[in-house]
């Protein structure tokens, strides 16, 4: 009798981990100290956490643009996890914040989402990671959607590490990297520690023709010695 159920036992357990909600590669750790840092918006660190000085992207967002101040949304790209001016809260909803690269265009390898100093109900239950090129067209990289249930443990200010070919797959380059959500554990708030983006720069499209011309020069000064 034992073995007429085996079957349905491995079919079940298969199924269960088929359906099992999407689980983050790493979890690095809690605090600024778990931050990776050196993330493409400020490969150098020295960004500063009351103003958008010395980064390497143009921020943006559907609300609360800004750094310093209030709890608002570029306070993401920080480098710092803490209550009040260190992290974004604001009404629930669809919100979104974006890092733009300009002419430089990226493979995301990795990225980190923190989880913010408080309230846990706070945090997005439905949430995406997009690219984009053109600040119009968005492809979707990463999505989470859990209802009721975040990426992050009781542990607040919590890092979790996002990988390529281990959380998801991408081999498309973009300027654009935006953190959208559309929906909240509980209640009528969103907040968010912090972003990194880490990723593969790929060469300019004339950087590439200049080195193919270059190529095909030399192939032919080859076959002139040659002959």
């Amino acid at each position: 009798m034992k073995m007429k159920f085996l079957p349905l036992v491995i079919l079940t357990t298969a199924l269960s981990l088929l359906t099992a909600p999407a689980s983050a590669s790493l979890i690095l750790g809690t605090g600024t100290q778990a931050l990776i840092g050196g993330d493409l918006t400020d490969p150098e660190n020295d960004g500063l956490a009351d103003s958008n000085v010395n980064y390497n992207a143009t921020f943006r967002s559907s609300v609360e643009q800004g750094f310093g101040g209030r709890e608002y949304a570029f306070n993401v790209f920080d480098n710092i996890l803490s209550g009040g001016n260190g992290k974004w809260c604001c009404n629930g909803g669809t919100v979104w914040v974006e890092a733009d690269f300009g002419s430089d265009q990226y493979i995301l390898d990795t990225f980190t989402l923190s989880s913010a100093n408080d309230v846990a109900s706070r945090d997005s239950d439905q949430w995406s990671i997009l690219g984009s090129n053109d600040g119009v067209n968005y492809t979707t990289i990463f999505s989470y959607d859990v209802a009721g249930l975040s990426i992050w443990g009781a542990d607040r200010f919590e890092v979790v590490q996002f990988s390529n070919s281990d959380d998801y797959n991408v081999n498309t380059a973009y300027s654009i990297f935006r953190y959208q959500s559309t929906s909240v554990v509980s209640g009528s708030a969103h907040q968010l520690g912090e972003i990194e983006f880490f990723g593969t720069k790929i060469p300019e499209p004339s950087t590439i023709a200049i080195f193919a011309l270059g190529m095909i020069g030399l192939a032919s000064r080859r076959l002139k010695k040659k002959s």
